[in-house]
Parts: structure tokens; sequence; C-alpha cells
């Protein structure tokens, strides 16, 4: 291995840092690093969803980035060593018009110089050497969105950045301990850097940016720009929500915040000349249009470019004139407007809304709160496209709720049955006194007599008694209604006077 130490450095006191580095155009457009150290070490992965027409079907592309949790979600620090790792491969595929694995990445000392820090801090090595394996553990799951320039086609594959990481002293394949530190890169990202599918990245410039959004932005935003050279629109445009997907960011609800998550970003791009402008459009949508203009860098850049590596897909990440109108239904938008609460992002939600059964959704906007889950609005957009099992809990208080509910039910059936009774028997009471009023006087006291006959013994001497002192009782009354009742029906049954209804 000891030729490849030429297309190295040649001394770590004499690094000539590139102005110009190639950026691989995949990984200028889709996410990869997260941009911040915040909540890092519960970050698992980063997701990218659209719904794009190609041809004559519309399909939805998936572009996933999920960390081996031994190692860890690449971050920014990783993400200025990638660039160190792509200063390299610039230098190698300029000299040599190829590249070919295992590429010599020099000393440690030369990386941490490349990347503007302490060159001689242990620590910084150490987290040179952890931030290369982290991003060789990644791993990247591309359905439609990572396009193969040399076969001309969308790739559905797993695959990693980096294959393999061989530091000084370690073995080799062959065997031979390593007389320098290699990288090996995966197979899909060296056939794409040696088909050219590059775009020139100002390495200066983006360093003396402040805001990691605005580098992010400054990549991105480089892509778009070169579909503009030969169009008559001076302007790109994107939807906030796949602008977060795609940096990557947390959406927010609210435009004010939006703005001020975004436009720090903005105005350094602005103030650097790299756009000369930015718009916000509200478009009578909660998820808003940004515009944007190439500012002067932008077009020196492209004015520069001697590659045309980039165009034949630049289309593919340009929007179209005028996006399709979704409808949904007032019922599809609450729960649309209740994912992203949870902070489902909106085009996720979306896709959730057309490609699951509403019912299932409702029942998770419920469920996740009874989940243990860090990241809520990851678990639940897995757990509903894999339809996972619901939270033990929430299938608990679920069965304790039907069983309160039939609980209910029955003592409101009693209640109503019982009422219902009641009813009858008030209408029965009343067709019986018509009747009996009805009737006449010597009929009368037949039941008066036959009344007191049938009363128990115990009635009778009370009967006897009240009598006696000129006032009947509430109860002997009832007792004696009700007894007059029962003659007046068995009158009615044998036909010795009619009902009511026969009259």
């Amino acid at each position: 291995m000891k030729k490849s130490k030429e297309i190295s450095i040649k001394k770590n006191n004499e690094i000539d840092l590139p102005k110009i580095i190639n950026s691989e155009v995949n990984l200028l457009v889709s996410p990869f690093f997260a941009l911040n150290r915040k909540n890092l070490n519960k970050k698992l992965e980063t997701e990218y969803r659209e719904v794009v027409k190609r041809g004559d079907q519309k399909i939805e592309i998936v572009w996933n980035v999920s960390a081996n949790p031994k190692y860890g979600y690449p971050g920014p620090f990783d993400r200025e060593v990638h660039k160190a790792a792509e200063q390299i491969i610039s230098e190698i595929l300029k000299e040599k018009g190829e590249i070919k694995n295992p590429i010599p990445l020099g000393s440690l000392y030369n990386i941490c110089k490349r990347m503007g820090i302490n060159e001689t801090a242990g620590k910084n090595y150490r987290m040179v050497k952890e931030a290369l394996e982290r991003i060789r553990a990644t791993t990247i799951k591309s359905v439609g969105t990572f396009y193969s320039k040399e076969g001309k086609q969308w790739v559905d594959d797993n695959f990693s950045l980096y294959d393999r990481i061989v530091f000084k002293g370690k073995k080799l394949l062959n065997s031979e301990i390593a007389d320098d530190n290699y990288l090996f890169l995966g197979s899909w990202y060296l056939q794409s850097l040696n088909s050219f599918y590059i775009k020139p990245i100002d390495y200066t410039y983006l360093q003396s940016l402040n805001s990691k959004i605005a580098s992010r932005l400054y990549e991105i935003l480089g892509v778009k720009f070169y579909g503009l050279r030969n169009k008559r629109q001076n302007y790109i445009c994107y939807r906030y929500s796949k602008l977060c997907q795609l940096l990557p960011v947390i959406p927010h609800e609210y435009i004010s915040l939006a703005k001020q998550q975004l436009d720090p970003g903005n105005d350094e791009l602005k103030d650097t000349g790299f756009i000369s402008k930015y718009d916000w459009s509200e478009n009578g949508k909660k998820d808003w249009l940004i515009y944007y203009w190439p500012g002067e860098r932008a077009k020196e850049e492209m004015k520069r470019a001697k590659t045309k590596s980039i165009d034949d897909r630049t289309e593919e990440y340009l929007p179209e004139p005028k996006e399709e109108v979704k409808k949904y239904s007032e019922e599809q938008t609450v729960l649309i407007n209740q994912l992203v609460k949870i902070n489902v992002s909106k085009v996720t939600a979306e896709n959730l809304i057309k490609s699951n059964d509403q019912e299932l959704i409702k029942k998770w906007i419920r469920a996740i709160n009874y989940s243990n889950a860090e990241d809520k609005a990851a678990y639940l957009v897995k757990a509903i496209r894999e339809n996972w099992q619901f939270p033990e809990e929430y299938l608990r208080e679920i069965k304790e709720k039907q069983c309160r509910e039939e609980e209910e039910k029955i003592e409101y059936i009693k209640i109503k049955t019982k009422e219902e009774e009641n009813k009858k028997r008030r209408e029965e009471i009343k067709k019986i006194e018509h009747i009996y009023n009805s009737l006449d006087p010597s009929q009368q006291e037949e039941i008066r007599i036959e009344t007191e006959n049938r009363l128990p013994d115990f009635w009778k001497v009370q009967l006897n008694k009240e009598r006696i002192k000129g006032k009947t009782s509430k109860m002997l009354e009832v007792v004696l209604e009700e007894k007059r009742r029962e003659i007046i029906k068995e009158w009615i049954n044998s036909g010795k006077i009619e009902g009511i209804n026969s009259k």
C-alpha cells in the first residue's frame, strides 16, 4: 500500500486545502447528517417521503437514514469529517480521473487540519475515528430516491456510504498491516462518484457560513439552481414541509415560527450573495411555499463549472409549475392536523391518510399516548405503516371502557323498560278508571262489595277500624283500587262489561 501514499498528502505541514470540492449529487439533495446536537443521542433515523409522478404513474419515494444504536446518529461533527474525506476524494478524482478502494485518508492530524480544528489534540483524533465508524455503521434505504447515473435508473436498495474503515496499524484484507488510514467507499456511492454525478462546492464559502441551515440550504439550492440555466423561470420554489424533510429539521405549525427557524439561514445566504432574495407565500394553505432567486455568487458558480454532470437529473429535483391541489374531506383534514400536532410532518401525515384506514389512524392517535417511545411521531408512523400491536395499557383501557359502556347500556335498558312498564300501568289505570266511572251505580256498588270481600283479613279489620274513624288511609285506598281494577279486568274478560276500545 506504499504506492498509494503519493495520492495522499505531501507532508502534514504542507496541506493545500482545496477551495472547490466535488460532492455527490444524491448526498447534496437528500438528508443524511443531523444539523445540530440537540437530542442527537436519542435520534436513530431521518426519513424523507414524497409522492411523485414518474411517467404515467404516481409512486411514493422513500429516503431513510438509520443509525446503528451502538454508534449513534451522524451529527454536525461527522458532517465536517465527511467533508474532509470529500476533499481527499476530489483531489484523487482530479488527479486520477477515477476513485478506487481503498482511499488513503492520510493521518488523523491531516484530517483535523482540513477540518480547521486542533490537529494535535488526542481527543479530536478519537472523535474523528468515531465519526468515520459512525458514518460506516449508518444505513441508507432508497426507494426510488438514489439515482444511478451509470445505470440511468432510480435505485431500490439498502446500503452505506462507507463500506469499511481500516486505521493505521490494523490489518487490511490481504493481511498486510495498514501504513495509513484507509477508507473503503460503498458500491453505490463509489459508482456515482466515478460516473461524475457530482457538483462543485465552494468549500471555503461553505465553511464561512455560521448557520448550519444556511450551509445545508447552500448544498440543496446549488443543485436546484443548475436547473434554471436554460429556463425562463428565474427562481425555484419549495414547499416548507418538503424543505424541512430535506434539511432535516422539525416543521412548525405556524408560519411565524417557521420563519424564525429558516430566515436566519436565508438571510445569511442573501447577505453573502448566494441568493438575491427569498419570499414566503402562505398561498391559502398551512404548507407554505418558499421562493429563492439565485444571487451573484450562485450565478458565478454556475459559470465556473465545466462539468455537466448533474444536468440530466435536475428536472427531478425541480417542482412542477403548478402543484397538484390535494382535496381532503373534513374528517381527513382533522386527522392530518392531529398528526401534525404530534410532530408528524404534514407530507407524511397526508401520505398516511391516503394509504391507511382512517379508523386505524384515529386509534393510533389515541394509543400513542400510552407508548413510552421518546420520538412518538416516528413510533406512530412506523406503527401505522407496519401494523404494529397497540400498547397493552391502551388495549386494557379500551376493554375496560367497553365493559363500562356495556354495563351502562344494560342499566339504560333496565331504566327504559321500567319507564315503559310504568307508562303502560298508568294508561291501564286511567282506562280502567274510565270504565268504572261509566258503569251504572248498581254495578259500581257490586264491584265495591266484591272488592271488600276480596281483601285479606288484615285489611278487612283495618277497613272496619278506619270506617269507624271516618277516614281511610292512603295505603288502604291503594289496596282497594288494586282489587277494584282486578275485578273490572275479570268482568271485561268474561264479557260481563265491555272494554273501552269496544265502546
